[in-house]
């Protein structure tokens, strides 16, 4: 089915014009009315937030330091040197705790730095990932990235689990990291695509709750198997699971329209619904196929325009589009502050008495509970006003946090903090979801997945410095870097305003449409 311009005979030109205009109409009947395809489809890519979630937390378990003494003297953890060589004979660890990285490489003392750098690694491979891999998507479609990316983790983690040496576990490690964000992004861009409008905030919602039942299901497992190389194992085989149904998700309709592939993409809209009984869909499916068929010979091209060229999207494309490189930039800055805030109070807050296991489940708790609070925050209230709000919001109790570490100690309660700390890491969660929701309603199917790849590079990136703006504490007074993080909301909170609202609109498919709903390209 041709539907792009190719000159020559104004009636076929006007043809052309009309069946694209069936297609348009067509694809919209189908994807703004929810039927139980799109929710079963909603509920198994969902389960792929479950596994990211695990495997970008997972390493909290894995390099776990038990209690340990030096062989050498029983007195001693580190700084016991014989002959110039600190503990000789190895360390002794608590043999009724974990079994960790720590046990197996004796990633401690001066091989500490090794436990932060396995986890930096791992998000320098998602770092990598979230640019090639949606950029990827864009050119090659969703479902052939989203089969890759979780087979091609699966494979890094039973590596994993049978590697010998502490580099090659890494090298693993990062690659896996690779796939794991792709998955992400992908995964997230197929939902979105899939959804109607009325109904994107629930499967956003969806979505994020997935990953906070996964870091529950993190910690219930790891409570029971306390082998690092197990855990990996069981948490992994479960994915070789999805080989019953991951060949019948569908390419993106939305997608393959705007690579003209249209006739595809009406067969896959004639199957989904026959499936959901939507019988008038049904009709105009058959009519479209019927009508195809007696197009003439230039059409015959096995009923796919992907021959036809192309524009080719980049960085570029995106910039130099006054509309796109507003969106694309603000997104960039809300991500990274939003990120950089997360990771930086999960730093900053206290160790908390009692089991680790169980104040992790607690974690998950509140994040999950953040997630649902979400959904009646974005349908409510849309998408602007309210992360501008969660962001101001967030920017103040962290204000609050840093004026109380500049008070004198003993003049508050420790309690203060935490009870601070957990409401700005739930205000945070929340804006997690929303900025996903939002993220993805800014930039149309053709580019959407390589500006998602860009702002998850940016979240990358507050989550890499996170830990290092955390790590100032020591070095000057807490209330500087508690300032950075709050300032950096602040800004992206006031960036936010300057967003159009997207609440129920149709996701735009090419950038002429992004052009035609938000306003002038001009540079």
């Amino acid at each position: 089915m041709h539907l792009t311009h190719h000159g020559g005979d104004p009636q076929m030109d006007t043809l052309r014009k009309s069946k694209a205009q069936e297609f348009g109409d067509l694809m919209q009947a189908l994807l703004e009315r929810k039927g139980k395809f799109q929710i079963i489809l909603i509920i198994l890519l969902s389960l792929n937030s479950m596994l990211i979630g695990i495997n970008h937390t997972i390493t909290t378990f894995h390099a776990y330091v038990p209690k340990f003494y030096c062989r050498d003297h029983i007195n001693y953890t580190c700084g016991y040197f014989v002959n110039g060589t600190e503990c000789p004979s190895g360390y002794h660890f608590d043999e009724n705790d974990d079994t960790t990285l720590a046990v197996e490489y004796s990633t401690v003392c001066r091989r500490a730095m090794l436990a932060p750098l396995i986890n930096s690694l791992y998000f320098v491979g998602v770092t990598l990932g979230s640019i090639v891999c949606s950029s990827m998507s864009d050119v090659y479609g969703r479902r052939k990235l989203v089969i890759a990316s979780l087979y091609g983790q699966a494979i890094m983690a039973l590596a994993q689990y049978v590697s010998t040496h502490l580099m090659l576990f890494i090298v693993f490690r990062l690659m896996q990291g690779f796939f794991i964000q792709g998955l992400q992004t992908v995964s997230y861009a197929l939902i979105m695509e899939y959804s109607p409008s009325r109904f994107r905030t629930v499967a956003a919602t969806y979505w994020e709750s997935n990953w906070a039942i996964g870091l529950g299901i993190l910690g219930a497992v790891a409570y029971f198997v306390r082998d690092w190389r197990m855990l990996t194992l069981v948490l992994t085989l479960p994915v070789f699971l999805t080989l019953s149904y991951v060949w019948y998700i569908p390419e993106s309709i939305v997608w393959l329209s705007t690579k003209g592939r249209c006739t595809e993409a009406t067969r896959i809209i004639h199957k989904i619904a026959k499936f959901n009984r939507n019988d008038e869909v049904v009709q105009q499916c058959n009519s479209l196929i019927l009508t195809e068929k007696d197009q003439p010979t230039d059409t015959a091209s096995g009923g796919n325009d992907s021959n036809v060229p192309q524009q080719k999207i980049t960085i570029g494309t995106l910039m130099k589009n006054k509309i796109l490189r507003k969106h694309l930039l603000s997104m960039i800055c809300v991500w990274f502050s939003v990120t950089l805030s997360y990771y930086g109070i999960l730093y900053f807050l206290p160790n908390l008495a009692g089991s680790r296991h169980l104040n992790w489940e607690y974690g998950a708790l509140i994040e999950l509970l953040s997630y649902i609070m979400s959904y009646f925050i974005f349908a409510g209230f849309g998408r602007r006003l309210p992360m501008a709000f969660l962001q101001y919001c967030n920017g103040g109790l962290i204000l609050f946090m840093a004026i109380l570490s500049a008070l004198p100690t003993g003049s508050y309660s420790q309690w203060w903090i935490v009870a601070t700390a957990l409401t700005a890491k739930g205000l945070a969660v929340s804006s997690f979801c929303g900025m996903f929701i939002f993220g993805s309603e800014l930039l149309p199917t053709a580019c959407r997945g390589l500006g998602l790849g860009l702002c998850g590079c940016s979240a990358r990136t507050g989550s890499l410095l996170a830990p290092q703006l955390m790590a100032l504490i020591g070095i000057l007074p807490t209330f500087v870097p508690l300032s950075i993080m709050s300032g950096l909301l602040v800004l992206a909170a006031t960036i936010t305003l300057f967003l159009p609202e997207t609440l129920s609109t149709i996701l735009p498919n090419t950038i002429e449409e992004a052009n035609q709903t938000w306003g002038s390209p001009e540079i």
